[in-house]
């Protein structure tokens, strides 16, 4: 069924007018101007649609979609299941058989590039949980020139061309709207791939095509007016959802395991992406060039969560961080006496 020209009332801003669904979002023009919101998902909570036959159409496919994510989560228990009976049959058999020294080798976890985004921002977190502020709006739109923050869809350009007020534009996050996948990075712990935004691929949806579940995930930024060498990471989650893409939709990564720490500002400042990540060409040189995401080995996910639960130490989130960092070893195993110390671009710039 063909929703776009149907109205819709949301809880907030009323009636409005369906332009356009694609790519997994919906894009419906209210008085206050044009939102964009997750598909069908806003319908659950904040959306409805006035006809009942579209109504009832965009139920059936809440209803797919739920019956979609039902199925991962029963192949997720499964999958528990074949690990849980695998660890008990290699623990049974440990008596009979030599102890062999656990092998590093190399799989994908994944490092995400990130806009820098001081929504929420406070004592406990950098921020990623909410609007940017006015300053921080300016900087990504005039001084950086931030891809998606100058994009014409993008509700924080309008704000910042006067045809938005603040209120309209916080009230758009807060009430469930797309405005960035930064805004909503630390709500919904989710990482996803993007999309091409020049070439001949423009707007075609970016691919994750490595990632598993139990792989680390870390979110990393750069202040304003800062270098890539200070780029640094801001939080961190043991990945237990993955979709890889496909032609219409990017691929993401996401959990709901208890196994997600932020860091403060003052954490995250210690914690340097570049003090472990490595170009494979210059590889004392700290440079991200294209590109959102990177992936790198157990090794280096080992020295960042150790390091991570170093930093944890006297805080709340002592004994959860040191809790990851032994699951992400076991679960993977991990032979953490052959992990070296940290040995990114910044420490080889300093010993060439």
């Amino acid at each position: 069924m063909n929703l776009v020209n149907q109205t819709v009332i949301h809880k907030a801003f009323g009636e409005g007018k369906i332009i356009s669904i694609e790519n997994g979002y919906i894009t419906i023009l209210f008085s206050q101007g044009e939102k964009k919101f997750i598909y069908p998902s806003a319908f659950k909570q904040f959306v409805s649609m006035k006809d009942p036959a579209c109504a009832e159409f965009v139920q059936a496919e809440i209803a797919a979609l739920e019956a979609k994510e039902a199925e991962a989560a029963e192949q997720k228990r499964l999958l528990a299941m074949q690990q849980q009976e695998a660890a008990l049959a290699a623990s049974a058999a440990k008596d009979s058989k030599p102890v062999k020294k656990a092998k590093v080798f190399p799989r994908a976890n994944i490092a995400f590039k990130c806009n820098y985004c001081d929504g929420g921002k406070s004592a406990e977190q950098v921020g990623f949980n909410g609007v940017c502020s006015d300053a921080v709006i300016y900087n990504n739109i005039e001084v950086e020139k931030r891809t998606w923050c100058n994009d014409e869809s993008c509700a924080c350009l309008h704000y910042h061309n006067g045809e938005m007020d603040r209120e309209t534009l916080d009230s758009q996050c807060r009430d469930g709207g797309f405005v960035c996948y930064e805004s909503q990075m630390l709500r919904e712990w989710r990482a996803l791939a993007g999309v091409v935004r020049s070439g001949v691929r423009k707007d075609e949806p970016m691919k994750l095509q490595q990632v598993q579940n139990n792989s680390l995930c870390i979110l990393t930024t750069r202040d304003p007016d800062s270098s890539e060498t200070d780029r640094y990471i801001f939080a961190i989650f043991l990945v237990d959802e993955t979709y890889e893409g496909d032609n219409r939709e990017e691929g993401y990564v996401s959990t709901r395991s208890k196994f997600k720490i932020k860091l403060s500002p003052d954490e995250a400042h210690k914690m340097l992406f570049w003090n472990y990540h490595t170009n494979d060409n210059q590889s004392d040189v700290a440079a991200w060039s294209s590109g959102l995401h990177r992936y790198f080995d157990d090794v280096e996910a080992v020295q960042i969560l150790r390091d991570v639960a170093d930093l944890k130490t006297g805080t709340a989130d002592e004994a959860l961080a040191k809790e990851f960092l032994s699951h992400f070893i076991t679960i993977n195993g991990v032979d953490v006496d052959s992990v070296p110390t940290n040995n990114g671009a910044i420490v080889r710039a300093a010993k060439s």
